[in-house]
């Protein structure tokens, strides 16, 4: 009698209900966390098999509902079920709904539960398979439900699962992915629309349809926020990533379950049921064949890209007794980049420099220094080689030269002996992140710093610079 009671209070729960009784369950602290790889991670993919038991879908492999796989020694393991579709010939298409399970652990003696970060997303794949499951004599395409081990320590149980699958019939996968927010995120983001023919107009004819708002994207953009969609984006399957936004406090012990917004969990899990429904029915349904250009590794020919720079500027006197001082100033312009290569690239542009130095007093040797300012417009030409990286990340160098024209010099009363045209060679190495460009950056003048009196002695400036830059 106690487990027919326990089973009829089960199936009278709401779907709501049964999304908080997910997400408490995942992210309580007697899951410390769900390290990946760790047995509090194997109790969360056991608790996840009893829920697609229950809802009477089925392993996708013979063997049974995990899919394990070793990295570094250890073994990890997805759990990847089934609802098969009924049309003869699309059946063999596939919908992925993707969620990862695992997150951070216990570190310094704090539980970091994950309750946006994803038993969300976690909680939302189980009760969309329930409604899909319910409706499975409507389904033409066959849907994969796979919820991801390891995605928080490299993404590696998606990575695993793309590379088991005959990518040609997988028609999009869905990253689901801290959908928790709703409330304070005010918006379903979704990003990759533009990777599916009319992606746009088929997400926001559901969202009049459920009353929810969404915010369609293009594509990712970002290598900071990376999901489960990465590997197979990059191996061109058309993918979207699906979050109310970054407001939970994720990846912080504080993201735990009593901050969900259940109600709009429960919106959110009814919508992506819908809008998976329509992509598992709708014969039309097909990829754009447009990947994001970060996962694709493509890059425009031309970019353009605004920087700013620190710049620590100093006055060389080789050969002599004189020695400068160097002081911080600033540069702002805009860079143009034409791509040759995969490798290679042109760089060159124009920007505002502001240069401060100190110069020493000839009437005060050993201690006196005068400042110096300089106005300018430089214009760099570098060689940019690409040495290194990862998805997503450009390590490079650049070499080259430059010319400054000065608009302005104040110099005590040596202002008009300031060389208006200085020229030279210049450096750096830095990374690319997706779109953002941080470097470093060295500079050499190489003709005279002074002219007109030789009396003057030989100098010339050099500069180092920290650069930030956003490609266009």
């Amino acid at each position: 009698m106690i487990a027919l009671s326990g089973c009829i209070t089960i199936f009278a729960q709401t779907q709501q209900e049964r999304l908080t009784r997910h997400v408490y369950t995942l992210a309580g602290d007697s899951l410390r966390g769900r390290k990946a790889g760790s047995e509090d991670a194997a109790k969360a993919a056991a608790y996840i098999v009893a829920q697609f038991e229950e809802i009477g879908i089925q392993p996708y492999y013979e063997e049974g509902w995990y899919q394990p796989f070793e990295r570094n020694g250890k073994t990890y393991k997805n759990v990847i079920g089934i609802i098969p579709g009924n049309d003869p010939v699309l059946k063999d298409e596939y919908i992925i709904i993707g969620a990862h399970y695992d997150h951070l652990g216990v570190m310094n003696d704090q539980i970091y539960n994950g309750a946006d970060d994803n038993a969300s997303g976690s909680a939302t794949i189980i009760e969309m398979a329930r409604i899909l499951k319910s409706q499975q004599s409507s389904l033409k395409r066959s849907v994969i439900v796979a919820a991801f081990d390891a995605e928080e320590i490299g993404l590696w149980g998606s990575n695993y699962l793309s590379k088991q699958l005959d990518l040609s019939k997988i028609k999009l996968m869905m990253s689901i992915d801290m959908v928790g927010w709703l409330e304070k995120g005010k918006t379903l983001r979704f990003e990759g629309v533009a990777t599916i023919k009319d992606g746009k107009r088929l997400l926001r004819e559901e969202a009049e349809k459920m009353h929810i708002d969404i915010k369609p994207k293009k594509f990712e953009s970002s290598v900071f926020g990376a999901t489960d969609t990465q590997s197979f984006a990059e191996k061109g399957v058309a993918t979207w990533y699906v979050t109310t936004g970054l407001k939970s406090p994720y990846h912080q012990p504080e993201d735990d379950p009593e901050l969900i917004d259940y109600p709009g969990l429960d919106k959110v899990t009814d919508y992506m049921a819908n809008v998976t429904m329509r992509c598992a029915t709708d014969e039309d349904f097909a990829p754009s064949g447009k990947i994001s250009p970060i996962h694709s590794g493509k890059k425009k020919t031309l970019e353009i890209m605004p920087t700013v720079s620190l710049v620590n500027g100093y006055i060389d006197f080789p050969k002599s007794g004189f020695v400068g001082k160097s002081r911080y100033g600033v540069n702002a312009g805009l860079m143009a980049q034409l791509n040759l290569s995969s490798h290679f690239a042109l760089k060159t542009g124009a920007q505002y420099e502001l240069l401060r130095a100190k110069a020493p007093d000839e009437g005060d040797l050993f201690d006196g220094y005068l400042p110096y300012r300089q106005q300018s417009i430089l214009v760099p030409a570098n060689l940019l080689v690409k040495i290194g990286g990862a998805p997503g990340v450009d390590v490079f160098v650049e070499m080259g030269g430059f010319y400054g024209h000065v608009l302005k010099a104040e110099l005590l009363d040596a202002h008009d002996n300031i060389n208006p045209n200085q020229w030279g060679l210049n450096w750096s190495i830095g990374c690319r992140l997706g779109k953002v460009m941080i470097s470093g950056s060295r500079r050499y003048q190489l003709n005279p710093f002074f002219i007109g009196d030789p009396g003057l002695p030989k100098a010339h400036i050099h500069a180092g610079s920290f650069n930030i830059g956003y490609y266009f």
